[in-house]
């Protein structure tokens, strides 16, 4: 990977992910924060969680099984994924039919304490959604084959279609969450739209024989995945679910949690998607040295970019969401409390790191242990630690738990790095951290400057744009100085 390839694929997800923005925007304005939004979120959250989990379980165990020395051979490759896809669709389909079975039950728990007609609404649109199971598992196998083939623009705006036919949607006139439900289906199917073209362009193809797969091994592995990628996903709707009680806090922990995971993700998922496929050949090939190499540049890039963006958030919070969301429906209550909530989320940021970058490393190893054990703590404790300090008023308190046990969850993934590939942690990546938290230093100087001076900046409700143009400056004039943009520059091939 090279640092050309890292921003491609970033401007790619921006693109897509500013849609996204646009359709959370579109979507706060029809319907602002109410208990039928409480239900789309939650069911919408749900199927997410699964379909999209499992996704990206698949995805990362192709990578893994293809870069293995038994499909060195393109023609073994081909046929591996033809016949992964096939036995994994039809997994799929059963599984989504026993979800039918259950859906009163899954909507008891994530919805508790509906009366009758919203239950049966919060069942309608259950089962609206349930079908795009099979769509999400293929497209993200589908993404992950064509990254392992150096394929990475596409896969990072396969999400185009699924936004835009949604913001269509919310565009009519009174549209009802449930015709929202149906177009969210169809747009999880235009994402294997969207992927056929290179994937069939690059030789493989979606249809094989089931037969001749690690069956077991393969199971086991996507089952330890899948759980250590659902800790954010699944600690957000125990957030909700704590909350669903108070009209519409719900859907503000919903706008908070998804702002921070969807500008996060801009990031982390791009150099997860780049910087994969080659950790993964050094693993395999037993070059531990050049695996530490890969983990020091990431360390770096990634820390550069969230030092800047905890501070963004932490000052401006409130005028961006205002920006973003306080329209139609969406009061300036709401505002504030999204502002906080999204505040306090982002402090949890390097959790978020290892559940969707580092967390790859340690599957390498087999060490399983470590992700899917601290996955299921940080699940268990959750709701405990929500029962504690549940009640009126209480959302940034269980916001605050959250990000204390992200944070833990990050400590303890490090570490276990650490005994996996040696230590990794050397006196140049200290030095770099250092000096990021001293330009990270002087950009909250610039601000805490004008804030003291009571300077009041042109622009009205657009004025704070300049103050962080201006705190950005003396960021970036202070990484230049210290050698840590060259470092990020002439270290670029580091991950080939």
């Amino acid at each position: 990977m090279n640092a050309s390839a890292y921003f491609l694929v970033v401007a790619g997800i921006l693109i897509a992910k500013c849609l996204g923005f646009v359709r959370d925007i579109v979507f706060a304005s029809v319907f602002g924060a109410s208990q039928y939004t409480d239900i789309y979120f939650q069911v919408f959250g749900m199927a997410s969680l699964i379909f999209t989990g499992i996704g990206g379980a698949l995805s990362t165990l192709v990578i893994k099984n293809l870069n293995k020395p038994e499909n060195a051979n393109p023609i073994a490759q081909k046929k591996y994924v033809a016949g992964f896809i096939t036995q994994t669709a039809l997994a799929a389909a059963a599984a989504t039919l026993l979800l039918y079975v259950f859906a009163g039950p899954v909507v008891d728990i994530i919805l508790p304490g509906l009366d009758d007609a919203m239950h049966h609404e919060a069942l309608t649109t259950m089962y609206i959604m349930l079908p795009s199971c099979l769509f999400v598992i293929i497209a993200y196998i589908m993404s992950g084959v064509l990254q392992n083939c150096g394929v990475f623009f596409i896969t990072s705006v396969m999400s185009l279609p699924y936004n835009v036919v949604i913001i269509a949607s919310l565009m009519y006139d009174k549209i009802s969450i449930t015709a929202v439900s149906i177009v969210t289906t169809v747009g999880w199917l235009l994402h294997i739209v969207m992927l056929l073209p290179s994937f069939f362009k690059k030789g493989y193809t979606p249809f094989g024989k089931p037969s001749g797969l690690r069956l077991f091994k393969d199971n086991r592995e996507i089952i330890y995945i899948f759980i250590s990628s659902m800790m954010f996903q699944l600690v957000f709707m125990i957030d909700k679910a704590c909350v669903s009680s108070d009209s519409g806090a719900a859907s503000t922990v919903n706008y908070a949690s998804n702002l921070f995971v969807t500008i996060s993700s801009v990031f982390v998922v791009a150099m997860s998607n780049v910087s994969y496929p080659s950790i993964c050949r050094h693993f395999e090939s037993g070059n531990k040295p050049m695996v530490r190499k890969c983990l020091q540049y990431i360390i770096t890039v990634l820390f550069a970019i969230f030092v800047p963006f905890i501070l963004t958030v932490s000052c401006f919070g409130k005028e961006i969401i205002s920006l973003l969301y306080q329209r139609g429906e969406f009061t300036k209550e709401l505002s504030d409390t999204t502002a906080v909530l999204f505040c306090i989320y982002t402090f949890g940021i390097f959790g978020y790191v290892c559940q969707e970058l580092f967390n790859k490393v340690l599957y390498l190893d087999g060490k399983y242990k470590y992700t899917v054990i601290g996955t299921a703590a940080a699940v268990c404790i959750k709701p405990l630690v929500n029962l504690l300090i549940s009640g009126r008023g209480a959302v940034p308190a269980v916001a605050a738990s959250t990000t204390v046990i992200f944070t833990v969850y990050a400590v303890c993934i490090f570490w276990a790095i650490k005994k996996s590939i040696g230590n990794y942690i050397n006196k140049e990546l200290a030095a770099n951290i250092f000096k990021i938290i001293l330009a990270g230093t002087a950009a909250l100087g610039v601000y805490i400057a004008f804030d003291k001076l009571q300077i009041t900046l042109p622009g009205g409700r657009f004025g704070f744009a300049l103050l962080i143009v201006l705190c950005a400056a003396a960021y970036f004039a202070v990484l230049a100085a210290t050698g840590c943009v060259k470092y990020i520059i002439r270290k670029q091939d580091a991950l080939k």
